[in-house]
């Protein structure tokens, strides 16, 4: 099923050729209907998907980046966090149902055609924000330059919706995990200018299966960080091809072991950071 496939057969039966064409009132309230959530049990076992990512645009003179794109992408940055352009976020939904079969998706499984915003402005580059579950909404592609603002532009008023939402949806929910940071993240966090809420509240059926994959990548770093920070470093398995120790097989032999370019004390910060987002043993 395309998501944005089925948004925009509801515009052609409206008359409407574009959302663009749409008044505000008319995009906040099809936003809000077409958006679909992580369920709560995700974040009150996972509340980042990637804790140890950060958003970074592409910079083309860092020379930890190799190749003429100067891609950093999967490279760690100063702190070891690793840089992502979203990918580890949009992809852990695709495949899934939405719930309930009253949706505008109905009982069919979501291929293409949505895309991971975030609903607080601004907030991609900061690890703690990035990929805090109630910060990320899916919406059809025509609906997500509403709702993903990037740019020094007012925010379209579909955030203040898109907040009151989170907020109504997850604010009252107690973490398992990392319960001090998900309590620092909501501090950073400004609450909505108005309170619109609506009735529609869709959410992926996924089961264990985002909360599984959530803790094996977290487990796969820490051991990695484990490693290259014990006295001697010892060798291990990469993380990714481009975050790695330096031994290995499939690493890129051409981007530095982390521990060449990043400082232990960081090291050791984010595993221990990263090792409170994992369930106790």
């Amino acid at each position: 099923m395309d998501a944005n496939a089925i948004l925009r057969a509801e515009l052609a039966q409206r008359h409407v050729d574009r959302v663009d064409d749409l008044d505000d009132d008319s995009i906040v309230a099809l936003s809000a209907q077409y958006a679909v959530w992580l369920p709560i049990d995700t974040f009150v076992r996972a509340p980042w998907l990637a804790p140890y990512a950060v958003r970074k645009i592409r910079i083309r003179t860092d020379p930890n980046a190799p190749g003429p794109k100067r891609d950093l992408w999967g490279l760690p940055d100063s702190a070891g966090f690793f840089t992502d352009d979203n990918s580890l976020l949009k992809g852990v939904v695709l495949r899934s149902r939405v719930s309930p079969s009253g949706s505008p998706y109905g009982t069919g499984t979501i291929r293409r055609g949505l895309v991971c915003c975030h609903v607080w402005p601004a907030t991609t580059a900061d690890p703690l924000l990035f990929s805090f579950v109630p910060n990320l909404v899916w919406l059809p592609a025509d609906l997500a330059k509403y709702s993903d603002a990037h740019t020094i532009a007012t925010p379209h008023p579909v955030h203040e919706v898109l907040k009151d939402a989170a907020i109504h949806r997850f604010g009252t929910a107690t973490p398992l995990v990392a319960l001090e940071r998900v309590n620092e993240v909501w501090k950073r966090l400004d609450r909505p200018s108005s309170s619109i809420r609506f009735s529609i509240d869709n959410e992926f059926v996924v089961g264990d299966r985002v909360v599984s994959l959530v803790h094996k990548r977290i487990s796969r770093l820490t051991a990695l960080l484990d490693a290259v920070t014990d006295e001697p470093p010892r060798d291990h398995a990469r993380f990714s091809k481009r975050y790695h120790g330096g031994t290995g097989v499939l690493i890129d032999k051409s981007v530095p072991a982390v521990q060449e370019f990043v400082d232990r004390e960081s090291l050791v910060r984010l595993r221990d950071e990263m090792s409170k987002c994992l369930p106790a043993l």
